[in-house]
């Protein structure tokens, strides 16, 4: 039995927004933004982030799986409504909701109370199995599955543009930069990731889940 692709999962032809389909749109604030050439009802978010639009091959036609990137609406819907990044099934339960973090490269330890994630949550079905056939999982010894009582929507990340002198092009001149819901946005961030913040944390043990874990209705 082969185990599941994960839900979030990118592909390898699966592509972003051209600098072509955007650009700089004065709203009724009168400071001007990032936006599309042809608008839809849902590029933006409730803070007013533009988000990433991807082209899907046809049905059935998906190339390779890129295990090690999520698609970002994928990672949204996900994030947004609490649900399994592997399987879409609701995550939170009377007790929590369970999130699987690790060290990354770089970065200072942690504190639990200290987390904000951009990998959604995962469901006690697919916990094990994503710790047992996970090509990262299983060889990241710092891997561990938390507990997470409440987690609140703090902020995307993405590709940060600049307008051209011109003022007709948008030109990247930051990947990966961080937007927080708690101040201003960007005006030319392009979203890919949604993020929580975890807040009563707890390590489980995943040789002993808690029998509570099972989705609220």
């Amino acid at each position: 039995m082969r185990a599941p692709v994960p839900y979030v999962a990118a592909y390898s032809n699966e592509f972003g927004p051209r600098e072509s389909d955007l650009c700089l749109e004065v709203p009724r604030n009168g400071v001007p933004h990032i936006a599309y050439l042809h608008p839809r009802p849902d590029d933006r978010d409730a803070h007013g982030n533009l988000w990433a639009r991807m082209t899907r091959p046809p049905e059935g036609e998906r190339g390779r799986v890129l295990f090690d990137c999520m698609d970002p609406l994928r990672q949204r819907e996900c994030m947004e409504g609490l649900l399994c990044q592997v399987c879409t099934e609701p995550a939170a339960t009377s007790v929590g909701t369970v999130f699987v973090e690790w060290q990354r490269p770089g970065e200072q330890p942690k504190r639990l109370d200290r987390i904000t994630t951009d990998a959604p949550p995962v469901c006690r079905r697919c916990l094990p199995l994503s710790f047992l056939e996970c090509p990262f999982l299983r060889h990241e010894k710092t891997a561990v599955a938390l507990l997470v009582r409440k987690s609140v929507l703090s902020g995307v990340s993405g590709t940060l543009y600049r307008v051209d002198a011109d003022l007709q092009s948008w030109i990247p001149s930051e990947s990966d930069a961080y937007s927080s819901f708690n101040k201003p946005r960007y005006p030319g961030m392009l979203a890919q990731r949604l993020y929580r913040k975890l807040r009563g944390v707890a390590v489980m043990d995943l040789d002993n889940l808690p029998s509570a874990l099972v989705p609220t209705l």
